[in-house]
């Protein structure tokens, strides 16, 4: 009969272990207080993070210059670099709009789908793939001004899942889709968010 209650607890320690979940808020990523509350809202925020490194404030009304819709995002400034964040993939992620470093294209007009930054109910271990577009600036071909497209995958997977008191740290991968570099994987890196600190650690992998 010991055996038999043993076993049992194992076998329930072992299943809650791995079933833990929780419901990742957008305030971890803000580095303010969480509400306690199971619901997405854009919260004011004008902080630094990353050491007084990161700047992150919000949110502001940008324009979608490929959809022409107005959406509400946050800004986030590293030196020179910006970069503007929205809730996206249905409450899956914080995720990319746009980015103002130059690449051989240019500056992205407009990313779609984009995902940087696990929100909502997660999983321990979880791994989840959500597929973004960049949209480029127009070029002129052949007398023509013509658009580009790229695709991207974005792989979040949960290392330590954290709560209230404790640190979030996932695994994000980039990996492109289409042309001649296609699966490759060009991003991977480990990030670590702390409640009320937001963003603390960066561990590239590439």
């Amino acid at each position: 009969m010991k055996k038999i209650f043993f076993l049992i607890f194992i076998f329930t320690f072992t299943n809650s272990s791995y079933a833990k979940e929780r419901f990742i808020p957008i305030e971890l990523w803000l580095g303010i207080p969480s509400t306690g509350s199971n619901e997405l809202k854009f919260y004011d925020v004008n902080n630094k993070q990353h050491g007084g490194k990161l700047k992150v404030s919000g949110p502001i009304d940008w324009k979608n210059k490929v959809t022409g819709k107005t959406i509400k995002v946050y800004e986030r400034k590293r030196g020179s670099k910006v970069q503007l964040f929205t809730i996206t993939n249905n409450g899956q992620c914080l995720g990319r709009v746009w980015d103002s470093r130059k690449r051989k294209r240019g500056v992205v007009v407009a990313i779609d789908n984009g995902c940087k930054f696990p929100l909502g109910n997660w999983k321990e271990g979880e791994t989840r793939d959500f597929f973004s577009a960049y949209n480029w600036p127009k070029k002129k071909s052949g007398g023509s001004s013509t658009s580009k497209r790229t695709g991207m995958k974005k792989t979040l997977t949960i290392k330590k899942l954290g709560d209230e008191k404790e640190c979030l740290t996932f695994r994000w991968q980039l990996t492109v889709i289409g042309g001649k570099r296609s699966g490759k994987i060009i991003d991977d890196n480990d990030y670590t968010y702390c409640p009320n600190k937001g963003f603390t650690k960066l561990v590239s992998r590439k």
